[in-house]
């Protein structure tokens, strides 16, 4: 028995009732035609398009290049500030990365935000990535008997043990300038590597 006589067997619609086989028949084959006629190739979509040329152009350009961070709020592209997160691993590995932050919304920017703003600019960032990394090592993510993930390995666990611990951040940022409803956004080129 060949593929085509399992799926013929396998199909919902009986000998019996042509109707219906017909049925199922055109609307399976009009699906098919749909998916390939609106199917673009990776290579011409978007999303493929602009990470593949940034990769290819660091790739030419050399490792000396420092690509910014970029964040977008509500549609518009900010600047954000850098803060250098450095650190060294247990087994010897050392990681220098960065997590970039922008507080408010650039339609409607206040004081505080601004001040916010000149505090992370103006702030010693030295040791902040070491005391991440420890936060991460003393409290590593273990997924819960309800998740649900595809993959699990240890990459993955550090990764988010990383990432929970970059609320490290918000400790060195004096609580009186913090205001309630204050809104901020955060991307890091940091990977999470702990071992």
């Amino acid at each position: 028995m060949d593929i085509s006589d399992e799926l013929a067997a396998a199909d919902p619609a009986t000998p019996s009732d042509p109707k219906v086989r017909e049925f199922v028949r055109s609307t399976s084959a009009e699906a098919e035609r749909e998916i390939r006629n609106n199917r673009r190739p990776f290579w011409r979509r978007r999303r493929a398009i602009v990470p593949t040329l940034v990769v290819g152009a660091l790739a030419l350009a050399g490792a000396a290049v420092v690509v910014p961070l970029s964040l977008w709020v509500n549609g518009t592209q900010v600047d954000v500030v850098n803060i250098p997160i450095n650190y060294t691993t247990d087994t010897g590995v050392q990681v220098r990365c960065r997590y970039g932050i922008y507080f408010g919304d650039p339609a409607n920017r206040t004081e505080a935000d601004e001040e916010l703003t000149r505090f992370v600019e103006n702030h010693d960032w030295d040791g902040i990535g070491q005391r991440i990394y420890d936060e991460a090592m003393a409290d590593p993510f273990a997924p819960g008997p309800n998740d649900d993930w595809e993959v699990d390995n240890q990459e993955l666990r550090d990764n988010f043990s990383f990432h929970r611990a970059l609320s490290v951040i918000w400790t060195e940022i004096p609580q009186e300038l913090r205001k309630p409803n204050q809104s901020a956004g955060g991307t890091t080129d940091c990977k999470g590597q702990l071992r």
